[in-house]
């Protein structure tokens, strides 16, 4: 496929947009993760106290045999500092307090003040008594330790104790810390989760985004304009429900009618006459748009017949409100005339149906009856439009194009995979079917993408999109 194959790229605009649309699953995101904040800050997380000792370790002045007569040395300090945190020390606190020597350990904390000799033991624990019990005992465990020991002797040293703990003071949790934490860490992962969803879901952002992913320009742009109500019934009853047929109005209208102008000019010298309508997979409002887009060519005064040859879940008769029978399979096993199956209709639209089912459907398409059948269409209508079954659900549709002047190829922004609209126009340009262009379906009205205006007011153009019975699209 020779398609623009540009790496996608992610314009600050682009983020911002998404951001914006997506702002209420942020807020909600941060809510959660900030109410969690709350939960823990001040229900999970256990405050702690911490209680501080201090003590000078002296020297002896050797002269005179005075202690505190001289300066302590590094050595001194770091040995003194060194032996608050040794085993002969700690344990008989932590026996006397019912605590493990590496659980003690754990809350002590020792700094010095190599200028004057100044050593400070510091206790955290969730009891403010309990740190300035164990700030002192230590103290005092550990000048009995070097009473009993020689190092004092070996040093020149003792110690004075200069400021006992006194009072357990509230360190931590920092509440507004904590909340303030949490708050920015919900946002950031609300931001993250519309990063992924929108980015890399594999999905079309914008009408740009395809036409430069799949190399074809978008000449069909379609919003989907649905309420809640509407995409919740239209989601519990499959997507299949009739659709309602176009007025000759701007707001249901004008689309079409931009359509049809497209296609019309994009190839004056060799005008499309029969044309394919196809898609990827299923659920792409396919049919509904073709239908819609059949009574948009016959509000402008050119002669139009629609061919149904989705065989295997026809739609095209539940929408205009014809009789299934007599159709395209008739017409092939000579059962039926030219005739005998086309249906008029009151929107000056002309309907072939499939007819009955068939078994293989690709026996009826590649017959020399279905090509004379195309052949006396084409003779007798400005346009024929052929509704087919997705791409990647069967053969039919790849088969189908070889007999028609260009192919529309139809793609639902918000549900259809990069890789599989990629994979199905291979398919179609694998049998050298002329692709005419791309019709958007499902667009989002707030994408900055194309859209129609009238009296200031934004309206969208795909007002079938959840009342339509997507049957067009068939699964493999």
């Amino acid at each position: 496929m020779e398609a623009k194959k540009q790496d996608d790229v992610i314009r600050l605009g682009d983020i911002f947009r998404v951001l914006w649309k997506n702002i209420i699953l942020i807020v909600v995101i941060t809510a959660v993760v900030f109410v969690c904040g709350i939960i823990y800050t001040f229900g999970i997380a256990q405050p702690q106290y911490s209680a501080e000792q201090s003590f000078v370790v002296a020297v002896r002045d050797n002269s005179t045999g005075d202690i505190g007569a001289g300066t302590p040395s590094t050595t001194v300090i770091n040995t003194v500092s060194g032996l608050v945190t040794e085993n002969n020390v700690l344990a008989p606190v932590a026996e006397a307090n019912n605590l493990s020597v590496n659980s003690l350990r754990s809350m002590v904390t020792v700094t010095s003040a190599t200028n004057n000799g100044i050593i400070y033991i510091t206790v955290e624990c969730g009891d403010p008594d309990m740190a300035v019990t164990l700030a002192n005992a230590i103290f005092d465990s550990l000048e009995e330790f070097l009473a009993e020991t020689s190092i004092q002797q070996y040093y020149g040293c003792a110690v004075v104790e200069s400021s006992p703990a006194m009072e357990g003071v509230y360190t931590s949790p920092n509440k507004v810390l904590y909340l303030a934490i949490f708050l920015i860490a919900g946002l950031v992962v609300g931001c993250i989760v519309v990063y992924i969803k929108e980015f890399c879901s594999g999905k079309f952002r914008t009408k740009d985004d395809i036409e430069s992913y799949l190399g074809q320009k978008v000449i069909g742009y379609f919003v989907d304009d649905r309420t809640k109500a509407e995409k919740k019934n239209a989601k519990k009853q499959g997507g299949r429900e009739i659709a309602d047929i176009v007025k000759p109005d701007m707001r249901n209208y004008e689309p079409y009618n931009k359509l049809l102008t497209n296609i019309k000019y994009s190839n004056v010298d060799n005008p499309y006459k029969v044309i394919e309508v196809t898609s990827s997979q299923e659920r792409e409002l396919k049919s509904s748009t073709l239908a819609n887009f059949a009574c948009c060519i016959a509000y402008n005064n050119h002669k139009v017949v629609l061919v149904d040859m989705d065989m295997r879940k026809s739609t095209q008769h539940k929408i205009f409100k014809v009789a299934k029978d007599k159709g395209v399979i008739e017409y092939v096993d000579g059962s039926c005339t030219t005739e005998d199956i086309i249906k008029h209709t009151n929107y000056g639209v002309d309907v072939i149906t499939a007819g009955k089912k068939v078994i293989n459907p690709i026996v009826i398409i590649e017959s020399a009856g279905f090509r004379k059948l195309i052949e006396e269409l084409r003779k007798e209508y400005d346009y024929v439009l052929i509704d087919t079954p997705p791409v990647l659900a069967c053969s039919d549709a790849a088969a189908i194009s070889k007999l028609c002047d260009g192919v529309l190829f139809n793609v639902a922004m918000k549900d259809v995979k990069k890789k599989k609209a990629e994979a199905a126009l291979q398919s179609l340009e694998g049998v050298n079917a002329h692709i005419i262009g791309i019709n958007v379906t499902k667009a989002d009205a707030k994408n900055g993408d194309d859209g129609y205006y009238y009296s200031d007011k934004y309206y969208a153009s795909e007002n079938i999109a959840g009342k339509v019975s997507d049957a067009d699209d068939s699964k493999a």
